[in-house]
């Protein structure tokens, strides 16, 4: 690739999410039309899926393409097309072979050993579908051994709260997730888990209606009850989460709202301008969309006590939990930082960068992209090391790295629960693969720009695409509940 680092060109892509006009008719169109916590994930993922393919000078560059995503239909982005860069054809006696990578030389993430082997019991193989053939979407773990799965009969169309044990391999209907009746285009969005109830949202995120409503389930399971709509500002719901009285969500632009159980007239909570829910009852200054922004404080929203973040220099990322805090620069020496929200127990971890704005899991569990790369051949193009894992998850607590996420030479996948709160599941398809698709189509066709200054190409050129297939089987899940804690 070229000078840009995978984080800058992530940086990028996230900020063109965001600001890119809405495809019609298309299932890509569909999954940018998303909107709120769903919307920014599957547009980052497709997107990661087109960015695979660069053009570089007159050749192509395939980069250790990257599928992060919070839940998909099925195999992992399977049912997303990516259209990827076109570049001209090149003549056999044009195409130069790169230097392979000396057999001594290991990427510093090499070492991270596999999840598996660090913290088995949190592992387990699951069902990527339901028992009468619905799509399991992850959502978060209730416990060690539970598992709680949206069960969708169609694209994004969740139908019901599932169950599953990973100790006993049995599923447990919890509750329907119908929408109201008369509403049409109606999606239930981000789920949350109280101490005693499940709440979610549903929008029509495909029509301009600004309009949200809000469901609540015992956690024990049973009938699901609308505790109200709203309107306006206040349906452009971000997070939501429950108290023992109340739904509570956050808006995009800054804000923390709240409304009884019973229903009633919603209320914003006083002094939360500017704030992001987190997880109730704390929040943050950095929400969703505030990607490259770095958080400044936490705030308890019972007690209003404010934490103050110290944020070191020299960073483009940073993020909190509840007492854990990560970050990364733009530095080609791809280098996270890890500390507590004080600055005290500052520490570097060597090889990994953010990717994307989610950092921190529950239980303050940290997520990172390897950098695989260990140099760069005659061309100036990366030569990597494709033993090293996918991502990595750290455990502030004790110190542990583990290595997550299926990686093969052409790139990667996985999937992290769609919880409002921090997920405490991530999961990937084993069975799935990345492969190269390439056509040749006329250059007049082609969808993609060329590189600024370079000449128009005619006749036809090649047209390659990087994406998964294959799968839809199991998933492979780890439990971050399930992992044993001792500092």
């Amino acid at each position: 690739m070229n000078d840009r680092s995978e984080a800058d060109l992530v940086r990028t892509l996230m900020s063109a999410a965001d600001a890119a006009p809405e495809p019609v008719g298309s299932l890509l169109g569909a999954v940018e039309r998303r909107r709120a916590r769903r919307a920014r994930r599957r547009v980052q993922s497709v997107l990661a899926v087109a960015a695979v393919i660069a053009v570089v000078g007159g050749g192509t560059a395939v980069a250790r393409g990257v599928f992060p995503h919070g839940g998909g239909e099925g195999p992992i982005l399977a049912d997303a097309t990516a259209t990827a860069t076109a570049t001209p054809e090149k003549s056999a006696s044009s195409t130069r072979k790169p230097t392979p990578s000396p057999s001594a030389v290991r990427a510093p993430g090499a070492s991270i050993r596999p999840v598996a082997e660090v913290w088995p019991a949190a592992v387990s193989k699951i069902p990527a579908k339901s028992a009468d053939g619905w799509k399991y979407r992850p959502i978060t773990a209730l416990s060690a051994t539970e598992l709680l799965l949206s069960a969708e009969s169609s694209f994004e169309k969740s139908g019901r709260l599932e169950i599953y044990d990973t100790a006993s391999g049995s599923r447990t209907v919890l509750a329907e997730t119908p929408g109201p009746e008369g509403v049409k285009g109606y999606f239930t969005q981000s789920v949350d888990v109280g101490a005693e109830h499940l709440v979610w949202y549903g929008t029509t995120p495909n029509d301009d209606d600004r309009w949200a409503d809000f469901w609540v389930v015992p956690r024990s399971g049973g009938t699901a009850r609308q505790v109200g709509e709203v309107t306006g500002e206040q349906a452009e719901v971000e997070a939501v989460g429950v108290t023992a009285d109340s739904v509570v969500w956050s808006v995009s632009g800054g804000g923390v709202y709240r409304m009884p159980l019973a229903g009633g007239t919603p209320e914003r909570i006083e002094g939360t301008d500017g704030l992001h829910l987190l997880s109730w009852p704390w929040a943050a200054d950095v929400g969703e969309r505030d990607f490259g922004k770095k958080q400044t404080k936490l705030v308890n929203l019972e007690t209003m006590q404010v934490v103050e973040v110290k944020t070191p220099d020299g960073l483009t990322t940073f993020q909190c939990g509840l007492e854990w805090c990560y970050g990364s620069g733009d530095s080609e020496d791809n280098q996270a930082v890890v500390q507590r929200a004080d600055g005290s127990r500052h520490r570097t971890l060597p090889g990994l960068s953010a990717l994307g704005g989610n950092i921190v899991l529950a239980r303050d569990i940290g997520v990172f992209h390897v950098s695989s790369v260990v140099g760069r051949d005659e061309r100036g193009e990366e030569i990597e090391d494709h033993s090293v894992p996918l991502i990595a998850l750290y455990d502030p607590v004790t110190g542990t790295l583990a290595g997550a996420g299926r990686s093969d030479p052409k790139g990667g996948g996985y999937g992290r629960g769609t919880s409002s709160s921090p997920t405490s599941i991530i999961y990937w398809d084993e069975d799935q693969r990345t492969v190269e698709k390439c056509t040749m189509v006329e250059a007049r066709t082609a969808l993609a720009p060329f590189p600024s200054g370079s000449p128009t190409p005619t006749g036809k050129i090649k047209n390659c695409a990087t994406m998964p297939e294959g799968g839809g089987r199991e998933f492979t899940v780890v439990n971050l509940l399930a992992i044993p804690r001792t500092e």
